[in-house]
């Protein structure tokens, strides 16, 4: 796809480019070689990187022919969060060897994203300006390039949502004997639901304000603490207490986010220690369902 031509400003300058230069010695040979892309090493402006991309022969799919063609890439972008997106002006440069300044041609803003991470001026500068002596830019076969950057900052915060839901049902049982024996806090071994680690928790005598008057049990996600501070997974599921002496039971349903400062949700008086009754006798079974 051809982008519509960018308005461009231009203007000589004294002082070097801010962010990076490139020499390119033996001109001539480029064609001969067989080169029609030079891509630079990665360098860093604005908190980002970037590379410098020139064509000698201009880039032919945006009709840059007769032309030298001059991008800018944004690399490293793995690191960067869910949804990003950096604004961006940007200059390229060429010098003027016999008047030591610099021809300094200046863009739009434009916009570098997941899928356009590459803006740049087809018609960066002609062939004809160039090659022209009594410019400059080429003496002794060698030339030199520029780029300055300017980030836009922006505000907006991204993140990446994700439902769990796992092929057919899922349920897991567990059987807790001598209850009343039970410390502070008993763990469950961890489980995988589709694709990620969990476990149950389960404060037999209670916490906080409920300490000793009703069960807590909780769900808590594993794989959570590795998650970045974008990243949420939203949970349907089931959590049943039976009471195998009475027959008792009791089913709460949920749907949380879960993310890495959310890691367990839960309920903190699933029920009363009291419905327990004689706990010393108490076998419970405890469920989890998707």
């Amino acid at each position: 796809m051809v982008e519509p031509k960018a308005k461009v400003a231009t203007e000589i300058r004294e002082a070097s480019p801010t962010h990076y230069l490139l020499k390119i010695e033996s001109f001539s040979l480029l064609s001969e070689s067989g080169i029609d892309k030079i891509e630079s090493n990665e360098f860093k402006a604005g908190d980002y990187k970037w590379k410098m991309i020139i064509y000698p022969n201009g880039n032919t799919h945006e009709n840059g022919s007769e032309h030298i063609s001059a991008y800018l890439a944004i690399s490293g972008t793995s690191s960067l969060p869910p949804g990003w997106e950096v604004n961006v002006i940007f200059t390229f440069f060429v010098f003027n060897q016999l008047t030591d300044n610099y021809l300094s041609v200046r863009g739009k803003m434009r916009r570098f994203q997941s899928i356009k991470s590459l803006w740049g001026l087809p018609k960066f500068l002609s062939h004809k300006a160039f090659k022209e002596a009594s410019n400059g830019y080429l003496v002794d076969d060698k030339c030199v390039f520029g780029a300055e950057i300017f980030v836009v900052q922006r505000q907006a915060i991204g993140e990446c949502l994700s439902i769990v839901k796992p092929n057919g049902s899922f349920k897991r049982e567990w059987k807790i004997c001598k209850f009343s024996n039970l410390d502070k806090l008993w763990l469950s071994e961890e489980f995988t639901v589709g694709g990620y680690k969990w476990q149950l928790k389960l404060y037999p005598k209670g916490e906080a304000d409920n300490k000793e008057c009703d069960i807590a049990i909780y769900l808590h996600s594993v794989d959570s603490n590795n998650f970045d501070h974008h990243q949420k997974l939203r949970v349907n599921y089931n959590i049943n207490l039976k009471n195998q002496i009475n027959g008792g039971h009791r089913k709460l349903s949920y749907c949380n986010w879960f993310s890495a400062t959310s890691r367990t949700w839960g309920y903190s008086s699933y029920m009363p220690l009291t419905q327990l009754h004689d706990k010393k006798k108490v076998i419970l079974s405890m469920i989890v369902s998707w």
